[in-house]
């Protein structure tokens, strides 16, 4: 009998070492973005999760978490250093403090349209921004967009820098943002984008800075009836993760994960931009007034912008950047 015991736990050890079944254990992702799932940032994740369990046939599972689920970006982006947090859809600005190169974005009037902001990204200075973000802990696999920012406001109409004197406008939780917004004439209020329509309503702001998609499917017409195409600055998104997570993973599904999360970014940069070509109709249909505007005054306004900011974003990244416009 003590021999059949020992030789039931032999084969029971041997098998245990010898077994795939290891390699094959199923991995599980959370994945943190703001939006609802309604919003493009769910819908290139759920292409993402979708792929990545599909290529792996099973074996890696992403959880999405749309609406700040796992925290804010600032807690996210934080998480991800420390681990805690293992990937993030999040909008380029925040990356600005974590390094500073990533200001180039932010930069007033930078990019001239999408094709120039798509030739910046695919190209050697989207690489060179993704490879900075390793020593900070993050792992970045593709970009994608959130659009130009315009003027949005409840107050009035907003033609020239004249007009945005006296406004109080949200910007976003960053250096250059508030920078341009003072400079374009209005007083810049950086704030958490979750308190952004309780301010509105309680009118202890007078407008913000956002894109046509977004002023559609967040229904900002509600509470601001005008709107600007200034196009000041552009927002990249950024498909992130915890670099320590992800060197945890097999290599096969690095590959897989990274794969995925390319196509994820690109169908959502394709949804975003087909739906805002549709989303000027559907703003001034709600009853909001959006207006074009001569972009070269609000433009001027912003040179010391540049000169405040362009030795910290790095002058031959700005000229790269440029030159791939002209």
């Amino acid at each position: 009998m003590r021999r059949k015991i020992l030789a039931c736990l032999l084969t029971a050890i041997c098998g245990a070492v010898i077994s795939p079944a290891g390699a094959q254990e199923k991995v599980v992702l959370k994945v943190g973005m703001l939006g609802t799932t309604e919003y493009f940032y769910y819908k290139g994740a759920k292409r993402m999760a979708d792929l990545a369990a599909e290529r792996s046939k099973g074996r890696l599972e992403l959880q999405l978490f749309p609406n700040q689920g796992l925290g804010n970006e600032r807690d996210m982006i934080e998480g991800m250093q420390l681990g805690t947090v293992d990937m993030a859809i999040i909008n380029t600005p925040l990356l600005a403090s974590f390094e500073p190169r990533f200001m180039l974005f932010d930069m007033p009037f930078m990019f001239n349209d999408w094709n120039h902001v798509n030739k910046v990204l695919s190209g050697q200075v989207g690489q060179e921004l993704m490879k900075a973000l390793e020593p900070k802990g993050l792992k970045a696999f593709a970009f994608s967009t959130a659009g130009f920012r315009h003027v949005i406001n409840q107050r009035r109409e907003v033609r020239t820098p004249d007009d945005l004197k006296g406004l109080k406008i949200r910007t976003l939780d960053n250096p250059v943002h508030v920078a341009i917004m003072n400079a374009m004439g209005a007083n810049a209020t950086p704030m958490q984008y979750g308190e952004v329509m309780t301010a509105l309503r309680q009118k202890t702001i007078d407008g913000l800075d956002f894109q046509l998609g977004s002023t559609a499917t967040e229904k900002m017409y509600e509470v601001n009836k005008y709107m600007a195409l200034t196009g000041h600055v552009f927002t990249g998104v950024i498909y992130l993760a915890s670099l320590k997570r992800f060197n945890a993973l097999p290599a096969d599904l690095q590959k897989t994960l990274s794969e995925a999360a390319v196509a994820g970014a690109n169908t959502e940069t394709e949804l975003f931009n087909k739906f805002e070509q549709d989303a000027r109709s559907i703003l001034e249909k709600n009853g909001m007034k959006v207006v074009d505007v001569d972009k070269a005054p609000f433009r001027a306004r912003t040179t010391s912008v540049y000169q405040t900011f362009q030795d910290r974003v790095g002058k031959n990244l700005i000229e790269m950047a440029r030159k791939l416009g002209q």
